[in-house]
Protein backbone atom coordinates (compact mmCIF):
# COMPACT_ATOMS: atom_id res chain seq x y z
CA UNK A 1 0.00 0.00 0.00
CA UNK A 2 1.20 3.52 -0.75
CA UNK A 3 1.76 6.06 1.82
CA UNK A 4 2.64 9.18 0.00
CA UNK A 5 -0.20 10.12 -1.66
CA UNK A 6 -2.28 13.59 -1.33
CA UNK A 7 -4.97 12.99 1.24
CA UNK A 8 -7.95 15.08 1.63
CA UNK A 9 -9.30 14.89 4.96
CA UNK A 10 -13.00 15.59 4.89
CA UNK A 11 -14.48 15.74 8.79
CA UNK A 12 -18.36 15.02 8.77
CA UNK A 13 -20.88 14.98 11.20
CA UNK A 14 -22.58 11.85 9.49
CA UNK A 15 -19.58 9.85 10.04
CA UNK A 16 -21.42 7.06 12.53
CA UNK A 17 -23.69 6.66 9.99
CA UNK A 18 -21.32 6.37 7.54
CA UNK A 19 -19.41 3.68 9.36
CA UNK A 20 -22.87 1.55 8.75
CA UNK A 21 -22.61 1.94 4.45
CA UNK A 22 -21.69 -0.14 2.13
CA UNK A 23 -18.17 0.80 0.41
CA UNK A 24 -20.52 1.28 -3.14
CA UNK A 25 -22.73 3.65 -1.10
CA UNK A 26 -19.64 5.42 0.31
CA UNK A 27 -18.06 5.86 -3.53
CA UNK A 28 -21.25 7.23 -4.39
CA UNK A 29 -21.48 9.89 -1.38
CA UNK A 30 -17.59 10.78 -2.70
CA UNK A 31 -18.45 11.12 -6.03
CA UNK A 32 -21.72 12.98 -5.40
CA UNK A 33 -20.35 15.04 -2.77
CA UNK A 34 -16.71 15.46 -3.67
CA UNK A 35 -15.71 14.44 -7.18
CA UNK A 36 -18.38 15.83 -8.68
CA UNK A 37 -17.07 19.08 -11.19
CA UNK A 38 -19.30 21.58 -9.47
CA UNK A 39 -17.80 20.79 -6.22
CA UNK A 40 -14.15 19.40 -6.61
CA UNK A 41 -12.71 23.03 -6.98
CA UNK A 42 -13.23 24.08 -3.31
CA UNK A 43 -11.02 20.98 -2.15
CA UNK A 44 -7.26 21.47 -1.17
CA UNK A 45 -5.52 19.37 -2.28
CA UNK A 46 -7.84 18.74 -5.36
CA UNK A 47 -8.78 15.33 -5.94
CA UNK A 48 -7.40 14.31 -9.95
CA UNK A 49 -10.33 14.06 -12.67
CA UNK A 50 -8.82 11.36 -14.12
CA UNK A 51 -8.83 8.11 -11.91
CA UNK A 52 -9.65 4.92 -12.80
CA UNK A 53 -10.96 2.61 -9.71
CA UNK A 54 -11.70 3.16 -6.02
CA UNK A 55 -10.54 0.91 -3.03
CA UNK A 56 -12.41 1.52 0.76
CA UNK A 57 -10.04 1.08 4.32
CA UNK A 58 -11.99 1.23 6.87
CA UNK A 59 -10.82 1.80 10.43
CA UNK A 60 -11.74 3.55 13.46
CA UNK A 61 -10.83 6.45 13.70
CA UNK A 62 -11.40 7.04 10.06
CA UNK A 63 -12.85 5.49 6.53
CA UNK A 64 -10.53 6.22 3.42
CA UNK A 65 -11.65 6.04 -0.15
CA UNK A 66 -8.40 5.91 -2.42
CA UNK A 67 -8.54 6.91 -6.00
CA UNK A 68 -6.53 4.84 -8.36
CA UNK A 69 -5.03 5.09 -11.93
CA UNK A 70 -3.56 2.86 -13.88
CA UNK A 71 -3.18 0.26 -10.70
CA UNK A 72 -1.67 2.55 -8.27
CA UNK A 73 -2.97 5.01 -5.68
CA UNK A 74 -3.16 8.41 -6.83
CA UNK A 75 -5.36 10.10 -4.02
CA UNK A 76 -6.83 9.60 -0.35
CA UNK A 77 -10.15 10.98 0.60
CA UNK A 78 -10.23 10.59 4.67
CA UNK A 79 -13.42 10.81 5.93
CA UNK A 80 -12.83 11.63 9.41
CA UNK A 81 -15.56 12.57 12.76
CA UNK A 82 -16.50 15.60 13.09
CA UNK A 83 -14.86 17.55 15.83
CA UNK A 84 -16.68 20.54 17.93
CA UNK A 85 -13.19 22.59 19.59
Amino acid sequence: MQHNIPTLKLPTDDYMQMLAMSDRRLICVLRSAVLAPERVGRFMPRPPANHDAYRVFRAAECIDVRLYAEGNAIFCCRFVPHVLR
